[in-house]
């Protein structure tokens, strides 16, 4: 029932954690969600790497900015939030995910998505300062899509979930990522097409 964003666990690897001490003692703000990236990458190899939609559901904001970049944040049906819930062990009431860093989002603000469904590419924020990556978060609150906790543990404790047990039971592998093919005459039009699989790891 669950796509993971990347694709498959096995294609991915976590760089920084939910709630990472880590990231708390380097940026100076806590972590409402995980990094990740293609697993044996490094730098920005994995640059406009399809980013997959990982349940069913519609998309609630689609948004940009100087730091995030192109964000898209998706509710999920009901269905999605029991079998999430069920993954953790406790009632879930409402599930959001939200994909930061894209470097095109290829859906729009009310869309119906698939689960699996290529809603982006990987990319390096707004200001460009950091290596490619995928930044994941689940939410149980409806959040404006840029909305970052800061300091306040106590925020996302309440309002958002740790990704990393819910990727890990993520339990249909995309067999046909698409890669994600900007228009660089016309970077507002991004297009995909299907890949290969030996691409990655089919």
């Amino acid at each position: 029932m669950l796509f993971h964003p990347l694709g498959s666990p096995r294609w991915a690897r976590v760089d920084a954690g939910f709630l990472d001490p880590a990231y708390l003692r380097i940026v100076g703000s806590e972590h409402p969600g995980v990094d990740l990236n293609r697993a044996g990458t490094s730098g920005d190899a994995d640059l406009g790497h399809p980013v997959l939609c990982i349940a069913p559901g519609v998309v609630e904001e689609v948004a940009h900015d100087e730091v995030w970049g192109h964000v898209v944040l998706v509710r999920h049906d009901h269905a999605v939030a029991r079998h999430v819930g069920r993954i953790l062990g406790r009632e879930i009431p409402a599930l959001w995910s939200q994909y930061a860093h894209l470097l095109w989002p290829v859906v729009e603000r009310g869309q119906r998505v698939l689960g699996g469904q290529a809603i982006g590419g990987m990319g390096k924020g707004g200001r460009q300062r950091y290596w490619a990556h995928l930044h994941f978060e689940l939410r149980t609150t409806l959040l404006p899509a840029l909305y970052w906790p800061g300091k306040r543990r106590e925020v996302i404790e309440r309002n958002y979930i740790d990704p990393a047990p819910v990727l890990a039971k993520t339990d249909q592998e995309h067999r046909y990522v698409w890669h994600l093919v900007v228009n660089l005459t016309k970077p507002d039009m991004p297009q995909v097409r299907p890949a290969r699989g030996e691409d990655f790891g089919a």
